[in-house]
């Protein structure tokens, strides 16, 4: 099968490997690329050595069906890359995400096939009668979805709480459209004004560092990778709020807290990375009840031929979110 094998940094490059054959075997119709995918292309990723083939954020078609799966070939469905135990301390404690017994995909889904294990509980509907083909693309939006709804799970919202989210990427957009279907006041950080007026134009609240009023906002979802931006931002929040380190920061960093922000003043920071299959089942309902409002966020779709254009395109800040279709 053809794939697209990340070879060193700053490389991809077509390549033909061995197409799997064993389990429930899905074609791949449309994988996003991820802020880690780009991260990995541009610097390195310690998880992710080259050769390898990118890519977890995809929906496909049952081709092959294994005993005991409950789908059937022809059925289309998005697929959570993972999922945990559930059966270990850390699921028992209610931290699913941090599981070190999941159960994972056969390989990244930047190529033509994937295949899952018999059994796998990871696989989730699309009614091909529903969904028309212009907005099947939405689905490989519930997996980063599943993220932000984890980072969600450590906020403290109330009826009066006003939201920030600093950086205008992807995920941070995440935050906002989650934020913007359930009613509540939410704005994006975001320096560039082209991409504000991007924003203003999906009805989301755009400003600039500059305009963020002390105190004004009681949860803080940090999207950026800048250490110093937590720093910022824990003297920012309200009395009492919360500040989210979301975006994973660069290896070996370390951050400066005003110990006064803590004890005086109550401020949390919370932290989290990934998703449990309970977030991605949340995710799955919430794309599929109105996969248009988060499908504005795909700007761009590319022939999985064209996935180094479509990195450079990213690196540049030129779209927000791109899907490969092989």
């Amino acid at each position: 099968m053809k794939a697209l094998m990340y070879t060193a940094i700053g490389k991809m490059e077509m390549q033909e490997v061995k197409k799997p054959e064993e389990g429930t075997i899905i074609q791949v119709k449309g994988c996003g690329i991820c802020g880690t995918d780009l991260k990995t292309f541009l610097h390195g990723h310690p998880y992710f050595i080259p050769p390898t083939i990118l890519g977890h954020e995809f929906y496909g078609e049952i081709v092959r069906r294994a005993p005991s799966c409950t789908y059937d070939v022809g059925d289309l469905v998005v697929v959570a890359p993972y999922y945990e135990c559930g059966k270990c301390d850390v699921c028992r404690s209610g931290r699913p995400e941090l599981c070190q017994e999941k159960t994972y995909v056969s390989s990244g889904a930047f190529c033509e096939y994937v295949s899952v294990p018999d059994g796998y509980r990871g696989l989730f509907p699309i009614d091909k009668a529903r969904y028309p083909e212009e907005t099947r693309s939405a689905f490989t939006l519930v997996e980063p979805l599943s993220c932000v709804l984890n980072g969600i799970s450590r906020l403290h919202i109330t009826p009066v709480s006003n939201v920030l989210i600093v950086g205008g990427g992807p995920m941070g957009i995440l935050f906002a459209l989650y934020f913007q279907q359930q009613g509540i006041p939410c704005s994006l950080v975001e320096p560039n004004e082209s991409r504000r007026a991007k924003l203003k134009s999906w009805n989301l609240t755009g400003c600039t560092p500059d305009e963020v009023g002390k105190g004004t906002y009681d949860n803080i979802v940090v999207a950026v990778n800048k250490p110093e931006l937590i720093t910022t931002y824990m003297n920012v929040v309200k009395d009492g709020g919360v500040v989210l380190m979301f975006a994973g920061m660069p290896s070996g960093t370390t951050t400066m807290i005003d110990n006064k922000a803590i004890h005086y003043r109550e401020v949390t920071l919370a932290g989290t990375s990934g998703f449990g299959l309970g977030n991605f089942t949340d995710s799955y309902h919430m794309v599929a009840a109105d996969p248009r409002h988060y499908l504005k966020l795909i700007t761009d779709t590319f022939p999985l031929e064209q996935g180094m254009e479509a990195f450079s395109i990213l690196s540049r800040g030129e779209a927000f979110k791109i899907v490969l279709k092989p």
